[in-house]
């Protein structure tokens, strides 16, 4: 497939709600503690199910125990039999491809808002690990939409068309295989330049011996990043805070002790 080109987009479009049931029929619950204070949804590749994320969904439930882990069924029938896809593979091309991303963007969308709402909780507390096809429509929902998440981990997946501009309520986590025949690697390197360009909050880990799937080796990654990795805005506000705190010291001989209370749980 080839490289996305570039196009300006407005700021912020946002798309109708489709009316949505969570979980669905398919959906895989695998955590939802009596207070939830973090979301983890778990969106899989093109004609697989929901289970082939379930040793990931169950490594998150015991990192993340104040989180609700589901495993999301992407919501229409394989083509090619046992399976869900979010639009059809057959006779898919560079050229066509935005025709079938762009009306089930409102779905994806409108999936995750769903599952905010009967969580009871935001943007800044949800987690996405999405894979293959559902990478791609993560992608795109990124670059098109309002803040839908704090994290979003796309795996194996590509931009449609390579945003102008990002805003920065989301850090991306782009991991991808080296060996993966689907969407090669490359992909995930041309965007890194481009996100790099645009000073977007972002990383991209490629695995040498992976093709398309989702391994273990990218299950250590992703707890690891939801562990440790600080967001490039709340690091700018830090040292901007600092900076301030630092100036105020040598004018007034001492610190100031007003300090903000702690947040509660997000995974900004």
């Amino acid at each position: 497939m080839s490289a996305p080109h570039q196009s300006d987009r407005p700021d912020t479009p946002d798309v109708p709600d489709v009316l949505v049931t969570v979980p669905a029929p398919s959906d895989i619950v695998v955590a939802w503690p009596e207070a939830p204070q973090l979301l983890f949804l778990l969106f899989h590749a093109a004609g697989e199910q929901p289970a082939s994320l379930l040793p990931l969904a169950q490594r998150l439930a015991a990192q993340f125990p104040q989180g609700v882990v589901a495993c999301v069924a992407a919501p229409h029938a394989w083509d090619e039999g046992a399976g869900f896809q979010w639009y059809s593979l057959r006779g898919l091309t560079a050229g066509n491809l935005r025709e079938r991303t762009q009306p089930v963007l409102a779905e994806f969308a409108s999936t995750v808002r769903a599952w905010q709402r009967q969580c009871g909780l935001g943007p800044e507390r949800t987690a996405i690990v999405a894979h293959g096809q559902s990478a791609i429509l993560g992608l795109e929902a990124l670059a098109q939409l309002p803040p839908f998440c704090a994290r979003l981990f796309a795996i194996g997946g590509h931009f449609v068309t390579l945003p102008a501009h990002l805003h920065d309520q989301t850090s991306l986590h782009w991991l991808h295989g080296r060996l993966d025949a689907t969407v090669p690697y490359q992909a995930a390197i041309e965007a890194a330049a481009h996100l790099k360009a645009l000073d977007a909050d972002f990383s991209v880990d490629v695995f040498a011996d992976t093709a398309a799937g989702l391994t273990d080796e990218m299950g250590d990654r992703i707890v690891h990043l939801l562990q440790n990795h600080v967001p490039q805005r709340m690091w700018r506000e830090a040292m901007a805070s600092a900076g301030a705190a630092a100036t105020a010291t040598d004018e007034d001989g001492e610190a100031s002790s007003s300090h903000p209370p702690a947040p509660g749980p997000t995974l900004h």
